[in-house]
């Protein structure tokens, strides 16, 4: 089971990837193909192998696949359901960010 300061920096992780991609994809939107200098930090923090070749939607992808170490569940968890508390935390987090 995952300490509260796990589970705390676990969905930190999983927000701050979230806002990277949801920069990425504006960027995808208005085609531009340049990566400002803070967002490759953030990328290369996350362990995102990030070159200046590399397109836009491949960094989307790239950027999934870092979360998925976040979002693995604890084999004691797959098959818990979540409480009316989470879902509705978790939808409230969705909608302000």
């Amino acid at each position: 089971m995952a300490t509260r300061a796990e589970e705390a920096k676990r969905k930190l992780s999983l927000y701050a990837l979230d806002r990277i991609l949801w920069t990425l994809e504006e960027m995808n939107l208005a085609e531009r193909t340049i990566v400002p200098r803070d967002v490759v930090g953030q990328l290369r923090a996350f362990g995102v192998p990030y070159t200046s070749d590399l397109r836009i939607p491949d960094l989307i992808e790239l950027v999934f696949t870092a979360q998925e170490q976040f979002m693995n569940v604890e084999p004691e968890e797959i098959n818990r359901v979540p409480t009316i508390e989470e879902l509705e935390a978790y939808f409230e987090q969705s909608r302000v960010a």
